[in-house]
């Protein structure tokens, strides 16, 4: 493993593997947008929040903007891990599996030294807010953790619910949540600090609403039957408690890099 993570960051043709990258990122817009005008009741929205997903995604990568791999990388993260939970719990299926391997097509043609040093290292972006390579690398940590939470989070907060006061409530939490996510990220790449705090409280919120539900197991933490609609059968309850518990899980380790700096600045007041 490695010896290929080593040729990876000797690996050249920076713009061809950005282009299968977009390339990649495209088929996804394509396929949400073409979804929200066909899905099961209720999923529209959702379907369409995540074809914008992936619209930002393609054009923060085509733009070369500094984050733009960053953000990219984390939808791509986000993929292989819904993919890969997915097939344990409910079995080998076809499309999962190039679900999967599309999304770990582009985090694998963005990886390596030389794409890094193509958008990361970016003098223009460093000089003006005067970033080393330890608060880029913090950064990108914190970037890519909370673009990976976004299409769960998409799904967890827009997607129809069960039941009519309760349902409302936790629909409304989830999209304020949802809200809050994409104001942090907003914030994070404009190196603001009430970005980051957006996306802790986003984090704290969403283990907030998952205890609160949880008397009843996982699958109350994501209150919708969308494994039965799209045909998910046997594991379906467990993949839905997935559903809130990882952007939970990835929003709360993107908080962590700026964690202890922002101890330190409030042990200093």
């Amino acid at each position: 493993m490695l010896s290929i993570l080593k040729r990876l960051d000797e690996v050249g043709f920076e713009k061809p593997r950005r282009a299968v990258a977009a390339l990649s990122l495209s088929f996804f817009i394509s396929i949400y947008l073409i979804l929200s005008l066909n899905a099961p009741p209720g999923w529209g929205p959702a379907f369409l929040a995540l074809s914008a997903c992936y619209v930002v995604a393609f054009l923060a990568l085509s733009a070369e903007w500094f984050w733009g791999r960053w953000f990219a990388s984390g939808l791509g993260w986000s993929g292989v891990m819904v993919a890969v939970i997915s097939l344990v719990m409910i079995g080998w299926t076809p499309p999962l599996a190039i679900y999967g391997a599309l999304h770990l097509l582009v985090v694998v043609a963005l990886a390596g030294k030389k794409m890094v040093a193509h958008y990361d290292l970016q003098e223009p972006w460093r000089q003006r807010y005067g970033m080393d390579e330890f608060g880029v690398a913090r950064l990108r940590k914190t970037v890519t953790r909370a673009a990976a939470s976004l299409p769960s989070l998409i799904l967890w907060a827009l997607g129809p619910k069960e039941g009519q006061g309760e349902g409302m409530l936790i629909a409304a939490a989830g999209i304020a949540t949802l809200l809050t996510v994409a104001a942090g990220l907003r914030g994070l790449v404009q190196l603001r600090s009430w970005g980051w705090m957006l996306v802790t409280c986003a984090g704290a919120a969403l283990w907030l609403l998952g205890a609160s539900n949880g008397a009843t197991g996982l699958a109350t933490m994501f209150p919708t039957t969308w494994y039965q609609d799209f045909g998910f059968v046997a594991s379906g309850a467990n993949v839905a408690g997935v559903a809130v518990l990882m952007p939970a899980i990835l929003l709360t380790l993107a908080a962590l890099p700026f964690a202890r700096p922002a101890l330190r600045f409030l042990r200093s007041r």
